[in-house]
């Protein structure tokens, strides 16, 4: 009876397992695309931000 009883929780550590497994990849899958949001599509246009905020700053 013990051995049915042990399978049990084996089986639900394994699908707990799989479980945080696949929520960890949606994780990492989310933060990939949310940091790609912020890159600009032309990086011309953010260097002539940057030059002029450090003629600003310099001035």
């Amino acid at each position: 009876m013990s051995e049915i009883k042990s399978s049990g929780i084996k089986g639900y550590a394994f699908f707990a397992g799989i479980i945080a497994i696949f929520l960890f990849i949606i994780l990492v899958v989310y933060i990939y695309k949310y940091n790609q949001r912020f890159v600009p599509a032309e990086p011309m246009r953010w260097s002539g931000l940057i030059q002029a905020a450090g003629r600003t700053l310099v001035a």
